[in-house]
């Protein structure tokens, strides 16, 4: 072992064989089990199913708003907050770490470049209606393959990882399920205002409705934050999200063809809140910790 002693301090004395060896035992233990706590299958996975969610928030934002119905935009932007606050909590559930580290500059820098490509391009589209309708899968286009792309190649790269047991499941704690439930409580309240036909009314309530939810997702350390929801979901909990966040976004761009907007977004609102009541008795992820 080489080693460059501290000036004016003597060296210290190698380790001998026996000890180097426990030291290199130690090393690959700590491997060891840095592999088993990350799957790195799963995160990409979640990094392609967040590709397609980004995706269809960037057409049905850019709908809404060359729509002028900027209430509708304000729901599906907060249901898009929710849902990253949600992944979250299941990349962190997988063993993703946020470390800045040298190697990943290539891949920050050209998904930022990337991004804000889209981010123009999505302003553009958004705001000029003289552009035609099908522009606005532009943007949605860049990030799947952007974001998607870059979870296809990690999912390359995780072909040879040896396949993990399937997670035990088990009940969800009282605060997730708690949580879940306020989850769909606020897509319920946010799918009942979207069909509201009084704007005022729709607009003030939809406020009150939006810092409720921003308290809540400042909240994120505790039991009841939404990351650690998220940590505890399985499929049918994710599904059950996907399904109430469709509703509001279908009231919203589907005004025209709809009879009676306000019977639509009650009734949605209330099968919304029915379902989560329902899936938050579904058995979720056994916790990590």
């Amino acid at each position: 072992m080489e080693q460059k002693p501290i000036p004016g301090q003597d060296a210290l004395v190698p380790p001998d064989a026996d000890l180097a060896q426990q030291y290199l035992a130690a090393a690959d233990a700590v491997a060891g089990r840095r592999d088993r706590a990350i799957d790195r299958r799963a995160l990409a996975w979640l990094q392609i199913l967040n590709a397609v969610v980004t995706a269809a928030y960037l057409v049905a934002f850019a709908l809404v708003l060359r729509n002028d119905d900027v209430i509708a935009s304000q729901m599906i932007l907060f249901t898009f907050l929710v849902w990253g606050q949600l992944a979250s909590g299941m990349a962190q559930r997988n063993g993703m770490q946020w470390r800045m580290t040298r190697s990943r500059w290539p891949v920050i820098l050209g998904g930022g470049v990337l991004l804000a490509a889209a981010v123009v391009m999505f302003g553009l589209v958004s705001l000029d209606t003289t552009l035609p309708v099908g522009w606005v899968l532009l943007p949605a286009g860049m990030v799947l393959l952007g974001i998607g792309g870059y979870g296809v190649a990690q999912l390359i790269r995780a072909s040879g990882d040896p396949h993990r047991p399937r997670p035990a499941w088990t009940p969800l704690p009282v605060a997730v399920r708690w949580g879940t439930v306020l989850v769909g409580a606020a897509l319920g309240v946010l799918t009942m205002l979207a069909g509201a036909p009084d704007d005022v009314l729709r607009s003030v309530i939809t406020l009150l409705v939006m810092m409720m939810l921003l308290a809540w997702i400042v909240a994120f350390n505790t039991p009841l934050g939404l990351p650690s929801v998220g940590a505890a979901w399985r499929w049918p909990h994710v599904a059950t999200f996907f399904v109430a966040a469709c509703i509001p976004a279908g009231l919203a761009l589907g005004e025209e063809s709809l009879g009676d907007r306000g019977v639509a977004g009650l009734l949605g609102g209330v099968v919304v809140i029915l379902l989560f009541a329902l899936v938050s008795f579904v058995p979720g992820r056994e916790s990590r910790g």
